[in-house]
């Protein structure tokens, strides 16, 4: 069982629980409402505890963020703080935020007639073993303490360049980051996006979108964009959206160097003068964390291994760490990551979790990934949506247009019951 006297501690301390789940965006917020729901629904006398650490203590809704860093109002209503998500409620706080022992503090409820004990951390794991972790909270990193488990869901996610991924604690410093960024755009007449994945299209297309007198250019060292494994037809439906929209794109160009002035300078010898630069061409797994016997189950491309229920697994042969999952964007899956598929893995592994703890089996496995269909929807030029599924290439289809009002956040709400 967690041992934490009282409902709020303002310091790090040595913690003990069943199940411990690292990060709280889609991923680890699905794994633990599925946990919850599971354990309210099971007539049993187990009680059980899970602990959640996450730095951010609030649902950030990432596939908003794009439009969030040049459109302040909007900006508002993509991270809900913890105490204003619906049926999600903790037991227990740690944490050394003024504002959230505030806020989330006094909206903690009693775990006295819940089968699931939540406690939620915020703050980060440094070091992560097989049995352990390392943890600090956000505003004291000396005060390192350990947390140890039985089971583990490592769902950190991947980082960006700021402030696609902010660096935000809670909700008035991540709105401290949209109006800085938002200011840059405002600043600026012309403008540089570097890169064309799905990030940087949406970017360069909400940015011209939002203030039509600037110039924006889309940057990409390719001649087709986005790099995922799409069809041609859905790449260039992309780049005429953005073109119909005013975004100026610069294919096969590839950024040498970047000046102070902002002056790119391309590997051909050609430059361009911009007043603003974003790049947003790369980003990294979190897995800095791995220790010991975990460092191996991370993949060339910094992916990490994992069998059919998720548990960290060397290909092809028999050496799975059964009580240790990698959930996510984390994963070395033959998928395009995505936010649903974060939180379809959340639900399966807290399931699985739960029924190993309960009856000894696991009961559901990943589908063949072989034959699931790739696709993707983008906000591009004017607003339009642009969408592949099994093979159809549409603008502006219905239901999306419908879903994208709150860039799914309705639907992300309601997947995960809060």
């Amino acid at each position: 069982m967690t041992e934490v006297a009282g409902p709020i501690h303002k310091k790090a301390i040595p913690l003990s629980t069943n199940v411990l789940i690292i990060g709280g965006a889609y991923a680890g917020l699905s794994a633990l409402v599925a946990m919850k729901n599971h354990a309210r629904n099971r007539t049993c006398d187990t009680k059980i505890s899970a602990t959640i650490i996450e730095p951010k203590a609030g649902l950030l809704n990432i596939l908003g963020i794009p439009r969030a860093i040049v459109d302040v109002d909007f900006a508002k209503t993509q991270y809900v703080p913890f105490q204003n998500l619906q049926d999600l409620k903790f037991h227990r706080l740690i944490s050394d935020d003024q504002q959230v022992c505030d806020g989330l503090g006094k909206s903690l409820g009693s775990d006295s007639e819940e089968n699931l004990s939540i406690t939620y951390v915020q703050g980060a794991v440094s070091e992560l073993t097989s049995q352990s972790a390392v943890y600090a909270l956000n505003n004291d990193a000396s005060n390192k303490q350990t947390i140890a488990f039985e089971y583990v869901v490592i769902a950190t996610g991947r980082n960006r360049q700021w402030p696609t991924s902010p660096l935000a604690f809670n909700y008035d410093s991540y709105m401290e980051e949209m109006v800085e960024f938002n200011k840059n755009v405002i600043q600026s007449k012309s403008i540089g996006v570097i890169g064309a994945g799905a990030v940087g299209i949406e970017i360069a297309g909400d940015i011209k979108n939002r203030y039509k007198d600037k110039d924006v250019y889309l940057i990409h060292p390719h001649e087709k964009f986005p790099p995922e494994p799409l069809s041609e037809e859905f790449q260039d439906a992309c780049r005429q959206s953005l073109e119909r929209g005013g975004v100026s794109i610069m294919t096969q160009r590839r950024v040498a160097t970047e000046s102070e002035d902002k002056k790119l300078t391309f590997t051909d010898g050609t430059e361009l003068q911009t007043d603003f630069n974003y790049w947003c061409n790369a980003f990294r797994n979190n897995t800095d964390l791995f220790e010991g016997d975990l460092k191996k189950y991370i993949s060339p491309k910094n992916n990490v291994y994992v069998n059919e229920y998720l548990q960290l697994e060397m290909p092809e042969q028999v050496d799975c760490l059964p009580n240790v999952f990698a959930i996510g964007d984390l994963v070395e899956f033959p998928i395009i990551k995505s936010a649903g598929w974060a939180l379809y893995m959340g639900r399966q592994v807290a399931n699985n979790i739960l029924l190993m703890i309960l009856d000894g089996k696991l009961v559901e496995n990943m589908p063949d990934l072989t034959k699931m269909p790739k696709g993707m929807v983008l906000i591009a030029g004017n607003e339009e949506l642009v969408s592949l599924l099994d093979g159809v290439v549409e603008l502006n289809n219905e239901n999306y247009v419908e879903e994208y009002k709150d860039y799914c956040l309705g639907k992300i709400r309601v997947t995960l019951g809060a």
